[in-house]
């Protein structure tokens, strides 16, 4: 899965600049990487100062028939808050998982709430 990471982010060329990965092992079984580029190369200004980091958190909570349901759903509604985000901040965001275990997982991003 790794090189699978690596793989598509030597693809993305210049837009791998501010791709967000986020994996996970799933305890008991497969692991998942998730990936999230923007379409275009993105050509942002120079940082000097950042105000508060915004914590978003999307969760899952799934019985076995519906895992694999949930999951893309927590995955999409990631993306749909990324591209919420102003490029800026998205570019600037970060982002971790949680392990799906029992039927719950987390993912959480935090974006800096004022940047200048």
């Amino acid at each position: 899965m790794e090189l699978l990471v690596k793989e598509k982010l030597e693809d993305l060329g210049l837009r791998a600049e501010y791709a967000k990965v986020v994996m996970t092992n799933v305890i008991g079984g497969a692991a998942r990487a998730v990936l999230y580029y923007p379409d275009d190369t993105l050509s942002l200004p120079a940082v000097n100062s950042m105000g508060k980091w915004i914590k978003s958190d999307v969760n899952t909570i799934a019985h076995d028939r519906d895992t694999e349901r949930f999951k893309e759903e927590m995955y999409q509604e990631i993306k749909s808050l990324l591209d919420s985000l102003a490029d800026i901040q998205a570019a600037r965001s970060k982002i971790s998982a949680t392990a799906y275990k029992d039927g719950y997982s987390t993912i959480t991003l935090w974006y800096p709430g004022e940047i200048s």
